[in-house]
């Protein structure tokens, strides 16, 4: 769908480029005067131009919708009472997941995208990793905690837990509990 997007994009600005650069010539007088009236009279009643101007406008709105929507949500409500509702802020909520994984693992750089489902929330995870350890067992354990984590704490319903590692670093640090013996 954003290839879409680009290449209509690409196409709309192309033709806004020709049609200052036509504009430009005409008011500068390089074009004739009636080079303007004589195409809006051979559009006129010609449907095949009428055709290409709605494959524009259609264009157009394509790229424009997305910024008139937002799916973004702000908020999510936690709790309803006869007092009124509580919320959370998304930036709150995605404070309290940095803060649980980076107590947990070794997540460094974490970046957080939070989406609202039918079924629950999904909470998108990404970041380096510091191991040694199971990339696999890691990354499950980080899922389980947080699903259950976020459930406990707020009541909100986590459906999905998505995890991308963006580079793995390796800990080169000895464990605390072994001695050097003397040489």
């Amino acid at each position: 769908m954003k290839i879409i997007k680009n290449i209509f994009s690409f196409l709309i600005a192309l033709i806004l480029i020709v049609l200052s650069i036509t504009l430009s010539l005409y008011s500068f007088g390089v074009l004739s005067v009636n080079f303007i009236p004589n195409l809006i009279s051979t559009s006129y009643n010609n449907w095949q131009i009428a055709v290409v101007y709605l494959v524009v406008l259609f264009m157009s709105l394509f790229v424009i919708y997305p910024y008139f929507t937002d799916k973004k949500f702000k908020s999510t409500r936690l709790l309803s009472s006869e007092s009124g509702d509580i919320t959370i802020t998304i930036s709150a909520l995605s404070n309290l997941i940095k803060d649980r994984v980076k107590e947990k693992e070794k997540f460094e750089d974490i970046k957080i995208k939070i989406e609202e489902l039918d079924q629950g929330l999904k909470i998108i995870l990404s970041g380096n990793l510091t191991v040694p350890g199971d990339l696999p067992a890691i990354s499950e354990n980080i899922q389980h905690d947080l699903k259950s984590y976020i459930t406990k704490t707020t009541g909100i319903e986590v459906a999905k837990v998505q995890i991308q590692i963006d580079d793995v670093k390796k800990d080169n640090k000895l464990p605390k509990n072994v001695e050097w013996g003397g040489l």
